[in-house]
């Protein structure tokens, strides 16, 4: 277990100095993990906020909704 962690670890070092390479490489590898970044970062931004509004709703009090009558003449 602890070479697993590790072993992640040190990936995680290593592979912004990789994606650099690739992304020197060839325009088209730039334009690749632009992209793949921007779609992650995105989801990642989609999943935190759902999450927090998650949150917040267990947090918050609960409310019944109101009826609405209809003013007598």
């Amino acid at each position: 277990m602890a070479t697993f962690i590790s072993d992640l670890l040190d990936s995680i070092v290593e592979m912004p100095a990789r994606f650099v390479d690739v992304a020197m490489h060839d325009p088209i590898g730039a334009v690749l993990i632009a992209f793949g970044a921007l779609f992650v970062g995105l989801a990642v931004l989609a999943g935190g906020v759902l999450s927090l509004g998650a949150a917040l709703d267990l947090l918050r009090p609960f409310r019944p909704a109101r009826e609405h009558r209809p003013r007598g003449r």
